[in-house]
C-alpha cells in the first residue's frame, strides 16, 4: 500500500516481522544522558555497500515499540508509536556514509529507556547498537522565606518543582555546613516528574549571612543551588 505525502514521494506501510533472538549479545549498550526539551542523537553506524537497507529504531517496553522505520528512501509511519510522530528523524545527509543515527526532538521524561538500532537485509534483522537514554528534568529550585511558627527564627522553604529523577534537598550555611531541616515532602506534580519541598528554621543571626539550598539528583549526578541572605540583628 502506497500513500503520497508532501514529506516524501511515497510512504510504504509494510509489516516486517523480526525473528526471535535478533538482538546480539555481543553489543555493549551505550548510555546517553540528556534533559527535557533538548534534542539528542542516538548513534548508530553501518557499512553501506550499495542500497541502504531498511532501518528500524525501537524502544523496549512499548506496545507499539517502533520509534522510526525508514525503507526505500522514505520514512514509514504506519507502525510508528504515536508519541514519536514528528519528533524523530535520521541524519538524512549522512545516510550514504552509513550513519543511521536517530534524532529525537523536544525530549520528554517518558523518552528515557533502552533503544535498539537494527537493519533488515536479506530476510534477516541485524542489531547494530543498543542505546540507554537517561532523560532528566531539573528546573531551577526556589528558596523563599515563609511564615514562621512560634519560637522565633526564620523559616526557609526550598522547592524543587517537577524534577526527574527525584532529588534530595539540603540547606547549608556560609561555611558549607549542613543545616538541620524538616523531612522533605513530595507534592503534586505531573505523572512524569517529582515536586519536592523542604523547610529549615534558621535562628536570626547577629550579622547577616547567606543560606544555600542545594538540590541534588543522584542517578544523573546533577546539582543546582540557590541562595538567600538572612538579615542580622545588627541590620535593624
Amino acid at each position: 500500500l502506497k500513500l503520497c505525502w508532501q514529506q516524501c514521494s511515497c510512504v510504504n506501510f509494510t509489516i516486517l516481522f523480526s525473528p526471535a533472538g535478533s538482538a546480539s549479545a555481543d553489543i555493549v549498550p551505550q548510555t546517553i544522558t540528556a534533559h527535557v526539551t533538548e534534542t539528542v542523537v542516538l548513534p548508530c553506524r553501518i557499512t553501506v555497500n550499495d542500497e541502504l537497507p531498511t532501518v528500524e529504531w525501537s524502544k523496549e517496553g512499548l506496545k507499539e515499540n517502533i520509534t522510526l522505520l525508514y525503507r526505500d528512501g522514505c520514512e514509514t509511519f504506519g507502525m510508528k508509536n504515536p508519541g514519536f510522530h514528528y519528533r524523530t528523524n535520521l541524519l538524512l545527509n549522512k545516510l550514504k556514509d552509513g550513519n543511521i543515527s536517530q534524532i529525537i526532538y523536544n525530549l520528554r521524561v517518558s523518552d528515557g529507556g533502552r533503544y535498539h538500532c537494527r537493519t533488515f537485509r536479506g530476510r534477516q534483522w541485524q542489531v547494530h547498537a543498543i542505546i540507554i537514554l537517561n532523560v532528566g528534568a531539573m528546573p531551577e529550585p526556589k528558596l523563599t522565606v515563609v511564615p514562621s511558627s512560634p519560637g522565633g527564627g526564620v523559616t526557609l522553604e526550598c522547592k524543587a518543582e517537577c524534577w526527574f529523577p527525584e532529588p534530595d534537598i539540603t540547606f547549608h550555611d556560609d561555611e558549607g555546613n549542613e543545616i538541620t531541616a524538616e523531612k522533605p515532602t513530595r507534592g503534586p506534580g505531573s505523572t512524569e516528574c517529582f515536586t519536592v519541598t523542604r523547610r529549615a528554621v534558621v535562628q536570626t543571626p547577629i550579622n547577616s549571612h547567606r543560606v544555600t539550598c542545594r538540590v541534588h539528583e543522584r542517578k544523573l549526578n546533577q546539582t543546582k543551588k540557590t541562595e538567600i541572605y538572612i538579615p542580622g540583628i545588627s541590620d535593624y
